[in-house]
Parts: structure tokens; sequence; C-alpha cells
């Protein structure tokens, strides 16, 4: 049987591993063949996914990546004792909600330090000569909120916007190595963090559009999961510099 997504041999870093999309997509990486880098602040967390993962030739590194300056010298550490890495699945990020009143500049410095300088500064250690294979591929997962105004969320979708922008440009930088970077754009995901929302607001507008609009339903881990596979793989191996829409028709509604 011919699986277009075989990534038999290649090692991929995967951030933010230990979250509900992270964890999906380490482990259904390891099943399609990879070698997979785990990495995640949450050093119980982590040793449980790694336990989960398929094969062999797996590793896993504790680190936060909001210490940006220390990335670079992890990154080195990382391929010193793995190897060069043939992809990146950014999935590390945070997603707060605060009111335009409450959004101060430090507010919105830490989530563009999750959500976008961290995963700059990866692609930029990553890439250099060396650590990563020419016509490898990166892929972030990145948000409708780039494209789509919500209230309380001005940090979280500036960071997204701000991503997918650099995505495009970071496009243009690698195509002499040949090396693809796009991101994944979910709307809601089931995940402990929409659970945790339905709990808290359940009478919400935004709950009532979710269920309106989100036609298609609440897209499932293991969706985000083979799409970043998908990416990540040979089988599109000419898809750069851009976006995929994962939002159960919340846009067409």
């Amino acid at each position: 049987m011919i699986n277009p997504m075989d990534l038999t041999g290649k090692r991929i870093l995967v951030t933010g591993a230990t979250g509900g999309m992270g964890v999906e997509t380490a482990i259904q990486l390891s099943k399609l063949g990879a070698n997979v880098v785990i990495c995640g602040r949450n050093e119980e967390k982590l040793k449980n996914v790694f336990n989960h993962l398929e094969g062999e030739g797996h590793a896993q590194y504790v680190f936060d990546l909001n210490d940006i300056d220390a990335i670079e010298s992890v990154i080195k550490k990382i391929v010193s004792e793995c190897g060069a890495f043939n992809g990146v699945a950014f999935c590390a990020g945070i997603a707060p909600m605060r009111p335009l009143k409450m959004t101060k500049r430090e507010n919105m410095i830490d989530v563009m330090d999750a959500n976008l300088f961290s995963f700059i500064e990866i692609v930029r250690s990553i890439t250099k000569k060396g650590a990563f294979v020419d016509e490898g591929s990166i892929v972030a997962i990145s948000s409708t909120a780039s494209i789509q105004g919500k209230q309380s969320k001005v940090a979280y979708s500036a960071s997204k916007a701000a991503l997918d922008g650099a995505i495009r440009c970071l496009a243009c930088d690698l195509k002499k190595k040949k090396i693809r970077i796009n991101s994944v754009m979910p709307c809601w995901v089931n995940t402990r963090m929409y659970t945790t929302y339905l709990e808290r607001y359940p009478d919400t507008f935004e709950v009532q559009e979710i269920k309106e609009k989100q036609y298609m339903g609440v897209t499932e881990p293991i969706e985000i999961a083979n799409t970043v596979a998908f990416l990540l793989s040979d089988a599109a191996k000419t898809i750069t510099g851009t976006s995929i829409l994962i939002d159960g028709g919340m846009s067409q509604g």
C-alpha cells in the first residue's frame, strides 16, 4: 500500500508537545515513521507523551520557549545529539482572553514571545548550515483568529496574524534551500481549552456561534495532526508560504 504521507527516516522537532494539538501531532508523526524530538516545559507531561510515541529513535527535551535568548543554544545542543532535522512542527503557544482596558504592553509582549518571537527564533536557529536538511519543511499552528476579529482577543489575534505574515516572508528567505514553511489555521478544536471554555461560558454569544456557524463540527486534534503531517511530507513538496484553513465552515457562515 502506498502512503503519500510516509515520514520514515525524517527527524522532526515538535514544540509544545504537551498540549492537545502538540500531543496528537507528535504521536501521529511517530506512527507515520518519523523520528520525533519533542519539547515542552512540563517534564512529567513530556515523559508521558514520549511513552506513547511509536517506533524508536525519538528524544525529549525540557525547555521553556519563552526564554528566547536560550533557544539557539538549545537547538545547537539538540542537533549535536540527534543530528540534522527534516522538519519542525511548532505547536506551542498561548491563547489568553483579555479585555481591551486590561491589555497592556507587557501582556502583548508575553503573547508575542510565546506565539511569534519564539517561532522565528527557532526557524532562524534550526535552518543554519548543518542543522536542517535542504528541502525540509516547517509548519506552525496558527489560528482563524489571524483573520477574524473577536472581543478580548487583541493580543492573540495580533500574534497569529503576525505569524502568518512572517511565514510568507520566511518562505522567501528559505527558498534557496528549498525549505518549505506553512501554517495551519484551526478554528475551535476539541481540546481541553475548548471544553474548559464551554464550561465557563455556556451561554455566551460565541458558544452559540460555534454551534451555529462551525456547522461541520468542532475539529478533532487528529485532523490538525494529519494536516501538519501532510505539510511535512513529500506529498506537499511544492506548497510553501501559505496557510491551510481548518474551521469547520465557520468562515462560510
